[in-house]
This record gives C-alpha cells, structure tokens and sequence, in this order.
C-alpha cells in the first residue's frame, strides 16, 4: 500500500492544532446565591477585574462588560474611573463606585494557578514491512519508518478565576462563581468571551439577568 507522505504530515499537523485547541478549556467549578435576593438586578454594575498586568484587566473589563449588556444589563467597566487613587485601594473603590453610578460590583480575580510538564518522545510512523530468507541464510525483518514529529514537552497551566457580585444597598454578596481554565494566557486576549458567558450563563441561571 502506498501512502502519502504530504498527506500524512498534513493530517499530523491537524491533529496536533486541534489537540492545542482542545486545551483551551473553561468550566465552573462552584457557585452560590443567596436565596433571600430578589433577582434580576436592577441597575448598573460596575466589573472590576483583579489582575498584575493592568492591559490585561482593561481587557477583561470590556469584554464581560461587552458580553453582560449583549445580555440586557447594564454594566461599565472600572478603569475609567478612580484615577486619583491607587487602584483597588478603599479610596479608590469608593470613588469608583461613586463615580460611576453603580447599583452592584462584580469582582473578578485569579484565585489560583498550577502548572503541569508533559514530556512526549520523538516518534514515526512505520509504514511497511517485510519478512523474508531461507533456511542456509536464516530469516531477516525489515520496516520502513518515516520520522514524523520530535519530541517536545507540552506545559498546561490551570488557572482558577472567582466572580463575585455585590449589591451596594446591602453591602453583601448576592452571587458568587468559580471557574477553572486550561491554559488561560493563550486564549484571555483574543477569546475571553468563552469565560465571560460561563459566569452570565450562571447569572441567568439564578435569574439575576
């Protein structure tokens, strides 16, 4: 049987595209509501997003916010406001909130990170193969093996995200939700409304929106 080198090495880098894609992964992993609240919310909410990298914040700001007023809220996000203060001190949330009018914060931050090392061997693909002598010369094998991937080490980070919702009147958690991520960095910027839905599904789910 003949086959396709081309073909073959075009069907291994699929895979291998798709087995990265696979990584990327979001799911819930808890969630709370107090049950003496009344939903939905009535009001804005202002989205606070609790991360090192201040572009990174800005950027999950503006998405869950973009994806919560998809959903009928309304909702801004933190950034804008505030700027006389450090950011996320009390003076700062305090002004923030006054300033932008909010009936509820969402609090949104990395809980939590692992990291896991996979080591994969080079390996090949055999292709063909044959046995083949007589009794004065003995018997002798052989197979034909292309080489078609080296090896490589493969690194997966967990990482852990908690939303929180707040209602200002009270002063106390109305929802609570929290979510684990494969491999959060590769796909936050360019995809992070796959996060956002988790947690506004949620919401809805305890009709809050």
């Amino acid at each position: 049987m003949r086959i396709n080198i081309r073909l073959i090495n075009f069907l291994l880098l699929f895979l291998i595209v798709i087995s990265g894609q696979a990584c990327v992964k979001n799911r819930l992993t808890s969630s709370w509501i107090d049950q003496s609240f009344k939903g939905p919310v009535k009001g804005k909410i202002l989205v606070i997003g609790i991360f090192k990298d201040s572009t990174t914040h800005k950027i999950f700001e503006d998405s869950f916010v973009e994806s919560l007023v998809k959903a009928g809220a309304d909702a801004v996000p933190s950034y804008p406001y505030g700027q006389e203060n450090p950011r996320h001190s009390k003076e700062w949330l305090h002004q923030t909130v006054e300033q932008s009018g909010a009936a509820f914060v969402l609090f949104t931050h990395l809980s939590g990170e692992k990291k896991h090392v996979d080591t994969v061997d080079p390996h090949g693909l055999i292709l063909d193969g044959a046995t083949f002598g007589n009794s004065l010369e003995g018997y002798q094998s052989y197979v034909v093996e292309v080489t078609l991937e080296q090896g490589y080490t493969l690194t997966r980070t967990d990482d852990f995200i908690d939303a929180t919702l707040f209602d200002c009147q009270s002063d106390k958690p109305i929802w609570s939700s929290s979510s684990k991520s494969v491999n959060l960095n590769n796909f936050l910027r360019a995809d992070d409304e796959q996060l956002d839905n988790l947690y506004i599904n949620d919401m809805k789910h305890h009709h809050l929106l």
